[in-house]
């Protein structure tokens, strides 16, 4: 066991998870939905809510049991994304893009099998649609999701593919494995992937990896998102290809040599 692994603590892990599961979709949780997202039994689950709650970070509503961040996570995560330079980094580099192209933008990171937006600049007059700020099984039918897979080394690429929901959300939705992983390798091969209409009708997307420049491996990505009646996928690639890889290559420039881009 390396002492890394030695002073890591599980109980925190599992607090800090529950606190990740609450977004802007999912403000408010049940302690049965808590445990069988992270995988607790009700016993466990309850202590871990019930500190969360005493230390301030979670309420809970008596009426309905349903538990969600309090206002005072609300000050600790402002402060948290204050003591960081990472978002305005990357924030800075975003913003030249949009402010050029006008263009809808997303940054976003890999938390296990889902795909967690950390920043979003829309198009002005957009015909695109706007992407939540957690997706889950997403990985096969966004652009972020297959720029990441793409990023894999070939056995967690076989790995992932194996137990991924390959759901169609479109009729365009790829749900061939094989053919996903055609789509992968050719990602690979020219720096980016591309979608269109798989996650949404009407939607073409664009995307590259974020690469940890401390390990080589991907974290996440970042993508170029337009309409159908605005462009086709010809065009985005001719004229955005080298620009979402520039700009990938620029954002994980940014993170820090412990490999992760902090709270933004």
């Amino acid at each position: 066991m390396s002492s890394k692994t030695s002073y890591f603590s599980k109980s925190l892990e599992k607090g800090l998870k529950i606190l990740a599961l609450f977004n802007r979709e999912t403000p408010a949780l049940s302690q049965t939905e808590i445990a069988k997202i992270v995988g607790l039994n009700m016993t466990s689950t309850y202590r871990y809510i019930n500190t969360l709650v005493e230390m301030g970070y979670l309420e809970k509503d008596e009426s309905t049991k349903l538990v969600r961040p309090s206002i005072f996570c609300l000050a600790f995560c402002n402060n948290l994304m204050r003591a960081t330079d990472h978002k305005r980094l990357i924030k800075a580099l975003v913003d030249d893009i949009h402010s050029r192209y006008n263009m809808t933008i997303d940054v976003a990171l890999s938390v296990d099998d889902d795909m967690m937006r950390i920043y979003h600049r829309e198009a002005a007059d957009t015909l695109t649609y706007s992407l939540p700020d957690f997706t889950r099984n997403c990985l096969h039918n966004t652009a972020l999701g297959k720029a990441f897979l793409s990023s894999l080394p070939e056995d967690d690429l076989q790995g992932r593919l194996t137990h991924l929901q390959l759901t169609a959300k479109t009729k365009h939705t790829i749900t061939d494995s094989e053919t996903l992983k055609k789509q992968l390798l050719q990602a690979k091969l020219r720096g980016y992937a591309m979608t269109e209409e798989e996650f949404l009708p009407g939607l073409i997307a664009i995307a590259a990896p974020l690469i940890n420049p401390h390990t080589s491996r991907g974290i996440g990505a970042v993508s170029f998102d337009f309409s159908v009646l605005q462009r086709n996928v010809e065009e985005v690639q001719v004229q955005y290809g080298p620009l979402i890889i520039d700009l990938a290559a620029r954002i994980s420039a940014t993170i820090p040599s412990e490999g992760r881009l902090g709270s933004i």
